[in-house]
């Protein structure tokens, strides 16, 4: 190989690196963007149930409880005034 040929295979390797790691570099940016949209993905619904979804559940699950006790009570009470007849 002569002097010419050398450096043009000089600056073709180097050209060569500046490709690879401006794709490696786009590779692990993908990589960050993409673990990070499914991050978001997974994660803004688990955070909305749990921070506005189930205190609101648990109210409605509470209300419901207490209803259901009321009713029971009620039938309870039905039931003694329809003995006190007998």
């Amino acid at each position: 190989m002569n002097d010419r040929e050398m450096k043009e295979l000089l600056e073709l390797t180097r050209d060569n690196n500046q490709l690879l790691r401006k794709m490696r570099r786009h590779a692990i940016f993908g990589n960050v963007t993409r673990l990070i949209y499914w991050a978001v993905i997974f994660g803004v619904p688990v955070i909305i149930y749990y921070y506005f979804i189930q205190p609101q559940l648990g109210n409605i699950v509470g209300t419901y409880d207490s209803v259901r006790g009321g009713a029971e009570g009620l039938g309870g009470l039905l039931d003694q005034f329809g003995n006190i007849g007998q």
